[in-house]
């Protein structure tokens, strides 16, 4: 149910953005971009030292450097192979010039994985598949309907797909909470926050326009650490 909510606030706050994107002037386009891309980049590098450093009997510790590091490298490399990225801007772009829409390739991109990438995300769908406790998603829903809204006034109507990326995720997420609930042990929850939160640091710096990165083909470097603890948990 709470992804369901989750997907449904992006739908609705993305017409509602694509209202406002009409009287929006490109300067001042430009300038909510820079302002999205700063903020989020800010929030990210917050959360992911936040997991990152423990502090143990007044001493300062680190947490799954190497782990970050490989998951990283090897995510980079495999999406670099598959070229996820390339391949959602042909499927948007596909569906572009089959019903004659504006541009929608940047748009659902973005917010696919600042939706998606993101510890509220999993926290969110463990805690709605374990118990059916919607709260987290409910917050999250909230944080997104405005982050869908000020994207959808910039990027356009593109930001709607997005919630099919939500609900596929998200919904994947909480069956998996539902039938195997003892994998998803904090360890793997804060690993993946770690390296989503990188990835959401390379969204901003998009955002800002200071160097293109393919963020989206770093996403299997979200699978590493869950393979990674898994094989602990079973050998």
């Amino acid at each position: 149910m709470g992804t369901l909510i989750n997907a449904a606030a992006i739908i609705i706050a993305t017409l509602i953005g694509v209202i406002f994107k009409k009287g929006l002037p490109e300067r001042m386009q430009k300038g909510v971009m820079v302002a999205l891309g700063l903020g989020l980049t800010a929030l990210s590098l917050g959360w992911f030292l936040k997991d990152f450093f423990t502090i143990d009997n007044g001493d300062l510790f680190t947490s799954d450097d190497l782990l970050i590091i490989i998951s990283l490298v090897i995510g980079v490399m495999v999406g670099e192979w598959i070229d996820i990225e390339g391949r959602l801007n042909n499927w948007a772009e596909g569906i572009e010039k089959k019903y004659n829409l504006p541009p929608l390739a940047k748009g659902f991109i973005a917010a696919t994985l600042i939706f998606c990438v993101g510890a509220m995300a999993i926290v969110g769908s463990i805690q709605d598949g374990i118990s059916g406790d919607i709260t987290t998603l409910l917050i999250k829903s909230a944080l997104d309907f405005v982050t869908a809204m000020i994207l959808a006034s910039v990027l356009g109507i593109g930001v709607i797909f997005s919630a099919i990326s939500v609900l596929i995720y998200q919904g994947a997420i909480t069956v998996l909470a539902m039938f195997g609930a003892e994998l998803m042990t904090p360890e793997i929850i804060r690993s993946l926050s770690m390296v989503g939160n990188i990835l959401l640091i390379g969204i901003g710096i998009n955002f800002m326009e200071l160097k293109r990165i393919k963020v989206a083909n770093m996403l299997p470097a979200l699978l590493v650490p869950i393979i990674y603890h898994v094989i602990l948990i079973i050998f």
